[in-house]
């Protein structure tokens, strides 16, 4: 019996001793290391760092101060007129003052803001020819008889000053296509004269009209190349039974470095108020070529 019972302790002594182990490996563990933590934000937040300024230039040509000269060939169309008013009851027309003689004009543009240019245009022009009196006409104050011959001459001063603005579409750099806004003020200056010859001893009648109406037109251009560029736009403003004024042109130019040469067809229109005694009237048409300087 003393046998069994030592053999039943040493049994149960060995399986202690086995279990100690296991016991020590499900005690407490050692607490893990705390990971560093990243340090709390500052108060000030990073200001980001700017997008690279783009090198593709808004334009295929830089826009500078501009300035240019053309000449006007101008032909066909109506030639200026003397008309009878609606306040009178006799007659004052005289409806052909004579072709207009070659014209001269000059351009100045300047750029204020990323979209729109300001700019100017004025021409002279001057004309004459010859006409035989009809139904005893008062033309420009003053009494002619019927089957006079009649000497007539006549200067049209025009200028205009305009705003040249992106409309569509508003990107940059611009579209090959875009459309401008055109926002202007444009004058006219008319003055003919009428002669009976001779000259020296004949008469002589002459008056003086001028007119001054905003206008408000649209310009189409496409970029048909870097350097070369067609264009074609028109404006104008009228009153019922008053005075009118439009214009209309279609160019394309070439830029080479400061120099620019554009050509084309130009036509202008304008017409006094019918609501005097008399009002002028005309229509100028025809080709043109200029030359631009850019500074």
């Amino acid at each position: 019996m003393s046998f069994i019972r030592f053999d039943i302790r040493s049994i149960l002594l060995a399986l202690g001793i086995c279990a100690l182990p296991a016991a020590a490996q499900d005690g407490p563990q050692a607490p893990a290391p705390v990971a560093a933590q990243a340090p709390a934000a500052t108060s000030q937040s990073t200001t980001p760092a700017a997008a690279p300024k783009s090198t593709v230039p808004d334009y295929p040509d830089p826009r500078t101060f501009t300035i240019g000269v053309f000449y006007w060939f101008t032909g066909p169309g109506t030639n200026p007129g003397v008309i009878t008013g609606r306040i009178v009851r006799d007659n004052e027309t005289l409806d052909d003052l004579g072709k207009a003689k070659r014209t001269p004009g000059v351009q100045i543009s300047f750029p204020i803001s990323r979209t729109g240019e300001l700019k100017f245009e004025g021409f002279v022009t001057k004309g004459d020819g010859n006409a035989v009196a009809v139904n005893d006409p008062f033309l420009l104050g003053t009494q002619f008889t019927t089957g006079d011959k009649l000497v007539t001459q006549y200067s049209i001063n025009s200028g205009k000053i305009y705003l040249d603005d992106l409309l569509f579409p508003h990107k940059f750099p611009v579209s090959k296509f875009r459309l401008k806004s055109l926002w202007e003020v444009q004058y006219v200056r008319i003055k003919p004269v009428i002669d009976l010859p001779p000259i020296s001893t004949g008469t002589t009648a002459t008056a003086t009209k001028s007119l001054i109406l905003p206008t408000f037109g649209i310009a189409a251009e496409y970029q048909v190349a870097p350097h070369v560029l067609f264009r074609v736009a028109g404006s104008g403003f009228g009153l019922y039974h008053r005075s009118d004024i439009w214009d209309g042109e279609a160019t394309l130019s070439y830029r080479i470095n400061h120099v620019e040469v554009v050509g084309g067809a130009k036509a202008f229109h304008f017409k006094t108020s019918p609501n005097k005694d008399e009002y002028y009237r005309a229509t100028l048409a025809g080709a043109f070529a200029g030359v631009r300087w850019h500074w």
